[in-house]
């Protein structure tokens, strides 16, 4: 048996053992075209974490906040620079600084996958007044940083003006998901609580820039003209209070309409969503990062074949709704919008069946993993070669 063809290391300061772009694409797509994947990341469980593709995990306590984030830098130098390693990935700007300096040390090839419009995100971490310098300084040293790498992933097309003149190569890699079958392995439970309700969900990070009150507002409405109407939130609850959040829940008696399951096993969401009749996308305006969105439940709610509703301000998601006339877009900051959405889709389910048919054809023809593996692939092999 031949050695795997190239050494590939991960590095994350955000990032955990199980992350769904970083562990289940990346490095599976890695793993099964013969390379080797080790994953320095944070974790925050009692057991080690195992991975069934084979990828070795080196990991260091998880702790939330911008300090420890800032010291993760030095814990992934420290580690990384031991691995054997040919190619670096980097998810985040902290890591990216990681992988140059292990870069300087010892040599090997870096990859910057950018996720979100970094300049951004790092100036809400300020005062506002600051913020249009401080999207200024960190391009000028994202820039600076991109001299000293050999390639990077945008996950969108609209990132790519931030690179004008950089020689750099670049490659752009949409979060899209794997083609696979309409999940058909639901549990009876499920199927009895929701697949012949009026049901919706929302699944992924959710909180108070997520839309999170404009959806309980949004609900309130809906349920005054579909009693039996229920909303499946999946995932944590990052931006806000999830205690708050319950207890505007209960004052407005809705309950039995909102149940907020928390995090689910990766495999297990296409279970919720296949029987669900809506999918939800809340981004609230005001974050460049909203405007520019491209996120995962997007895809998963078209690989399942059920209609969405996002927001009509951000650029990427609405395009790719109204080119596959999958769903609806709408002013997703008032719930009357949301309501009014929610309510035409229940009651027109030959439409809602027409727009989810429309999304599923569309994950089959354009965005599915497959389609962008292959163009990971060739641009590893173009770094080898």
């Amino acid at each position: 048996m031949s050695e795997p063809k190239t050494r590939i290391t991960l590095l994350n300061v955000l990032h955990e053992p199980y992350d769904k772009r970083m562990y289940h694409k990346l490095a599976r797509s890695f793993v099964a075209n013969g390379y080797k994947v080790t994953s320095v990341c944070p974790y925050s469980g009692t057991e080690p974490p195992e991975s069934d593709i084979g990828v070795q995990f080196i990991v260091f306590p998880y702790k939330k906040g911008w300090w420890s984030r800032i010291k993760s830098v030095y814990t992934l130098f420290k580690l990384g620079r031991k691995i054997p390693t040919d190619i670096y990935i980097a998810p985040e700007p902290e890591s990216w600084v990681s992988a140059i300096m292990i870069k300087l040390f010892k040599g090997g090839k870096i990859i910057f996958d950018m996720h979100e419009h970094n300049p951004n995100k790092m100036a809400q971490f300020f005062p506002k007044f600051l913020h249009k310098p401080i999207e200024y300084l960190t391009l000028k040293v994202m820039r600076i940083f991109a001299r000293y790498t050999d390639m990077i992933i945008l996950t969108r097309e609209s990132f790519e003006p931030l690179w004008k003149g950089i020689k750099t190569p670049r490659i752009t890699i949409l979060n899209t998901n794997h083609l696979q079958p309409i999940c058909s392995d639901i549990p009876l439970s499920l199927i009895e609580k929701y697949a012949n309700a009026p049901t919706v969900i929302h699944q992924g990070v959710f909180g108070t820039i997520r839309g999170s009150y404009q959806l309980l507002n949004a609900v309130e409405l809906v349920v005054k003209e579909i009693p039996d109407f229920r909303c499946i939130v999946l995932g944590e609850y990052v931006y806000g209070s999830v205690e708050e959040y319950r207890q505007a829940i209960q004052r407005k008696k809705l309950e039995e309409n909102i149940h907020l399951l928390g995090v689910v096993p990766f495999e297990e969401v296409p279970k919720y969503i296949r029987v669900s009749k809506i999918g939800l996308i809340l981004f609230q305006p005001g974050f460049l990062n909203h405007t520019l969105a491209m996120p995962h439940k997007l895809f998963d709610y078209m690989r399942e074949e059920i209609p969405v509703i996002v927001p009509d301000f951000s650029i990427e998601v609405s395009k790719i709704v109204r080119e596959s006339d999958c769903g609806l877009c709408v002013d997703v900051t008032k719930p009357e919008d949301i309501a009014n959405a929610i309510i035409f889709l229940l009651r027109n389910p030959e439409e809602a069946t027409r727009l989810g048919k429309n999304g599923r054809k569309a994950v089959e023809i354009r965005y599915n993993w497959q389609r962008e593996e292959q163009v990971l692939l060739d641009g590893i092999s173009s770094l080898i070669s």
